[in-house]
């Protein structure tokens, strides 16, 4: 994209503010006199390290005694567009997937967007070119994914913080609609992880990433830059805070941590004020494109390191979903509104019962059914790894599959069982929280057991129903067993009690032998429990 174009598109935040020309881009000449590390010039420049640790990067030094910002610079590393090894660590083994508690960081410092701009552009990618897409599409989706770092980045540098909220401005009936969506923000802010925009009816496929800023962009410089004549004048802007343009969330409130974050809207890797709609469809889409990905990827004369990475691509989508998904079960949508403050509603109110039950379903569906993960079968025998002098030394070469998708439902799990999700949906039940800690368990055990504990398990199922189990028991046994609720560890021994009584000597001779594991750890921890 045109860098020196990107200045028009910011400055208009600033007119609002009274500021004319705010924001002037222009090329550094060859023959420049002055240093780029000189303090009085703010540079947004290309570098190519050998191992970079980030993709782009907007530092900006400020005064630590009033707060103004003094100088600040872009960085945007050459792998943003051509790869890193954090991609091929991701894409390019089998036993590597998405897991949220590993982009912790310190939000004033290192900003991830170059990850999750790297993760969309591979999927979008791999749906654009299994989908027949022309050259000039595939350019237009990476010209809107750099410009939308580039953004992204000169947002921290003007003092915007990451607004993880921000996703939920659009229905996902307005993202899919090209015409609606032309010219915009596709969220709220551009300071958002959210995910890239790729329609499930390929045919109407529109605008792929944010080309602009976003309405909290513009109202937030407005209230940071504006010379206030009255006090009176700054509080009438600050009051507009309950607008659903200007929706707002940091890193502090989101939720890619069991730990921290209860607002499920407050999440990366989500879009639409619909998202577990908007992320069944991508599910959806992600298996359609997997169907076609051999036909797509395998070339002639080269190896399928190309299709092992779409295979990847492709299947983490399922597993940042249902990470999605899991977050909405107990969760609390937050509104920090002042008392009085028009448009306030309530601090805290739960998510409805029918809502946290339309996603367990799609985790059901999407990740916990018998047949979740059925991938075309020949599709394994060839998502070969390129081999590149020794590197096969750190393991075996072949596909990991059966980790690789226990990987997956382990990290909702964990979220689903974490001691606070567990007591978060206990103590909201006393404000208004109709799905209850009992129900939440009966439909997680229905999910992972009813549908074939009374015949044939596969060993999807058999990986995950071991895994459950033993959760459950470490809930009562283990080192963390005092910090669960009575009621949690209570559900806990009522389910495991359950599950002792479904798993009887039926099914095939795999099933059997499961089914006495089943049988024998449950026996075992029941011992213990005093």
């Amino acid at each position: 994209p045109d860098f020196t174009e990107l200045g028009i598109r910011l400055y208009k935040a600033f007119e609002k503010a009274g500021f004319k020309n705010a924001i002037v881009v222009k090329q550094q000449p060859d023959d420049a006199e002055w240093d780029a590390g000189d303090i009085r010039y703010n540079v947004l420049r290309w570098t190519a390290s050998p191992k970079p640790p980030f993709g782009g990067y907007g530092p900006s030094m400020k005064n630590p005694k009033t707060g103004e910002i003094f100088g600040a610079d872009i960085m945007l590393e050459y792998t943003m567009i051509t790869g890193s090894d954090f991609l091929s660590k991701l894409y390019g083994s089998d036993t590597e997937y998405t897991n949220f508690d590993a982009y912790e960081h310190e939000p004033e410092t290192n900003c991830i967007q170059r990850h999750v701009v790297m993760e969309n552009l591979q999927f979008a990618k791999s749906a654009a070119i299994i989908s027949g897409a022309t050259d000039d599409e595939i350019t237009r989706l990476q010209k809107e994914s750099i410009t939308a770092t580039v953004i992204h980045e000169i947002g921290h540098t003007l003092g915007l913080m990451h607004n993880m909220k921000a996703s939920q401005l659009f229905t996902p009936a307005q993202l899919a609609d090209a015409d609606f969506i032309e010219g915009k923000c596709l969220t709220a802010s551009v300071m958002d992880y959210a995910i890239t925009n790729v329609t499930k009816d390929r045919s109407k496929q529109g605008q792929y990433d944010d080309v602009t800023v976003g309405p909290y962009d513009i109202w937030a410089i407005q209230l940071g830059y504006t010379p206030f004549e009255t006090e009176e004048d700054r509080q009438a802007l600050l009051n507009e805070s309950t607008k659903p343009e200007h929706i707002f969330g940091n890193d502090a409130d989101d939720m890619r941590s069991s730990e921290r974050g209860i607002d499920p809207r407050v999440m990366i890797y989500d879009q639409s004020s619909d998202a577990v709609t908007y992320l069944i469809d991508r599910v959806e889409l992600t298996n359609d494109l997997l169907k076609d990905a051999k036909s797509k990827f395998i070339k002639e004369g080269q190896s399928y390191q190309e299709l092992r990475r779409a295979y990847y691509t492709l299947s983490n989508q399922k597993a940042i979903a249902c990470i999605v998904f899991s977050s909405y079960i107990g969760g609390i949508y937050i509104d920090r509104a002042m008392a009085g403050q028009i448009g306030e509603t309530q601090p805290y109110t739960p998510v409805s019962s029918a809502y946290q039950k339309k996603a367990m379903n799609a985790i059901n569906t999407y990740i916990f059914a018998p047949d979740a993960f059925d991938a075309p079968n020949d599709l394994y025998n060839y998502i070969a790894k390129q081999r590149r002098g020794f590197d096969f030394f750190s393991g075996s070469e072949d596909p990991k599959i059966h980790s690789q998708v226990l990987g997956y439902q382990k990290n909702v799990l964990k979220h689903l069982l974490h001691p606070n999700t567990l007591q978060r949906i206990s103590d909201s039940e006393l404000y208004g929280n109709e799905y209850s800690l009992s129900l939440v368990m009966r439909d997680l055990n229905d999910a992972i057991f009813k549908a074939d504990i009374s015949g044939n398990v596969n060993s999807f199922r058999q990986n995950l129903q071991l895994a459950y189990t033993n959760m459950l028991i470490d809930m009562l046994t283990g080192k963390q067993t005092d910090t669960f609720t009575n009621t949690s560890k209570s559900m806990a021994l009522f389910n495991l009690k359950n599950i002792r009584t479904m798993a009887s000597n039926t099914g095939n001779i795999s099933s059997k032998a499961h089914k006495q594991h089943l049988r024998t750890l449950i026996d075992n921890a029941l011992k213990e429990i005093k």
